[in-house]
C-alpha cells in the first residue's frame, strides 16, 4: 500500500512539473519526504498537514518553481505507527535521495527515526511535535516551526491555575514518546506553583480506550483535566464525564487539533486548546489574509490551524530555498530557515516577532 501511494504521489508531482513547463535536465526537483497519518484515528491531522503545505507548493510550482526547480512532495502513510514511519524514512532517504523530510507528524513517530537522522544527516523540517529532543540535540539538522511542548505547558497552567484558581488537576496521558514528553513538562510547571497531579491515568496510542483512565480520574477530587493525545479519544473521554455529570474543566495541546476535537464535543465548560500559529479565521496579518484567499479556490478545504501551520511550513522552507538558489547547499538551507523568521517582514508580523521577543509564542483556541 505504502508502495502504491508513493508511486501516485511521485506520478502527480511529475505530472504537476511537466504541466508547468519545468523537468529540464539541468533543473532537478526539491524532492521532499513526508510521513503522516492518512488512515487510522488520527488521519485527519496529517491530512490537514498535507493539504496546507500543498496549497502553497502547487502555486509555486506554477509559478516556475525555485530558479526552476519543481518542488516534489512525496507523501507516505505512516498512521502514526513508529514502525511505519521508520519504513517510509528509509524509503525517502536510500531510494527517493529526498533533499529533506518535512512535515513529520508526531512524537513516537518522529522519535523512532532518531538513529536515521544520525546516520544519514538528513534534515528534518517542521516536525508537527513540540518534543524537547528536537530543540535540544545538535547531532541532528533539525528546523522548528512551532513552540515547544514546554512553553504549551507552561501556558496551560497559567490558564488553569492562575486564572481559572484549580488546585486538583489531572493528566489524560497518551502512553508513548508524546505523552511522556508532555506529562514532564506539565509536572514541571506545575512544581512551579506547588502543585502536583491530582493522578496520571494512561491510555494506548489509535484507540478510545479511555474508560479506566476516566474511572481513574473519576476517583480523584480533580476538577480540571489535562489531555494528552488524539481528538478521538480525547472526546471520548469527555463525553464519559459530561454523562457521569463530573463538571470537568478541559485543556488539551495543539496536536490534538482543535477543530476535529471541538466537531465532537459540547462540553459544559469551554474547552482550551493551546495552538502554534494564530488563529487563520480571525488574524490580521497579511499572511492570514492571503492564506483565506488561497483556501477560498479551493472549496473542498477548511480553514484551521493546522491547514494554516501545513501551508506555513511549506512557505518558510520555500522563502529559505530562495535565498539559496544560487548556491544551494543543505548547510545553505539551514542557515537561511531562521533567518527567512528574523528577516522577512509579514513572518515577523504574523507571530509579533520583535529583536526582543524571537521565541515563538503559544496562542489558545476555546470551544464555544
Amino acid at each position: 500500500m505504502n508502495s502504491l501511494a508513493h508511486y501516485i504521489n511521485a506520478l502527480f508531482a511529475t505530472m504537476l512539473s511537466l504541466a508547468s513547463g519545468f523537468g529540464q535536465a539541468d533543473a532537478p526537483p526539491l524532492k521532499l519526504g513526508m510521513s503522516i497519518a492518512l488512515s487510522g484515528p488520527a488521519q485527519e491531522i496529517g491530512k490537514q498537514l498535507r493539504d496546507g503545505a500543498m496549497l502553497h507548493f502547487e502555486a509555486e510550482n506554477l509559478e516556475g518553481g525555485i530558479a526552476g526547480r519543481p518542488i516534489e512532495l512525496l507523501v507516505l502513510d505512516d498512521g502514526y505507527e513508529p514502525n511505519r514511519t521508520v519504513l517510509n524514512t528509509k524509503q525517502f532517504i536510500y531510494q527517493d535521495k529526498v533533499d529533506a523530510l518535512f512535515g513529520y507528524m508526531g512524537t513516537p513517530t518522529t522519535a523512532a527515526i532518531r538513529p536515521l537522522l544520525e546516520h544519514s544527516k538528513t534534515p528534518l523540517l517542521m516536525p508537527f511535535t513540540g518534543a524537547d529532543f528536537l530543540h535540544q540535540i545538535d547531532k541532528y539538522h533539525v528546523f522548528n516551526l512551532r513552540a515547544s511542548y514546554q512553553d504549551e505547558a507552561q501556558e496551560h497552567i497559567k490558564y488553569l491555575v492562575s486564572e481559572k484558581n484549580h488546585q486538583h488537576i489531572a493528566l489524560l496521558i497518551q502512553a508513548d514518546e508524546f505523552g511522556i514528553t508532555v506529562e514532564k513538562s506539565l509536572t514541571k510547571a506545575l512544581a512551579l506553583k506547588e502543585l502536583t497531579p491530582s493522578t496520571i491515568a494512561r491510555f494506548r496510542r489509535n484507540t478510545s480506550d479511555v474508560e479506566k483512565a476516566f474511572e481513574q480520574i473519576n476517583q480523584t477530587n480533580a476538577t480540571a483535566v489535562i489531555m494528552i493525545g488524539t481528538y478521538e479519544p480525547l472526546a471520548t473521554f469527555i463525553r464519559l464525564a459530561e454523562r457521569a455529570k463530573q463538571h470537568l474543566e478541559f485543556t488539551s495541546v495543539s496536536f490534538v487539533s482543535s477543530k476535529e476535537l471541538f466537531a465532537r464535543v459540547k462540553p459544559e465548560h469551554p474547552i482550551m486548546v493551546t495552538e502554534v500559529v494564530p488563529n487563520p479565521l480571525l488574524c490580521k496579518a497579511m499572511l492570514c489574509e492571503k492564506f483565506r484567499r488561497v483556501v477560498a479556490q479551493k472549496p473542498h478545504l477548511k480553514i484551521d490551524h493546522i491547514l494554516f501551520e501545513g501551508y506555513l511550513n511549506a512557505l518558510v522552507f520555500s522563502h529559505a530555498v530562495k535565498q539559496c538558489q544560487t548556491q544551494y547547499s543543505v548547510q545553505c538551507l539551514l542557515n537561511k530557515l531562521p533567518w527567512v523568521l528574523e528577516h522577512e517582514r509579514d513572518l515577523k508580523m504574523l507571530f509579533e516577532l520583535s529583536k526582543q521577543q524571537k521565541k515563538l509564542p503559544v496562542y489558545r483556541s476555546y470551544s464555544s
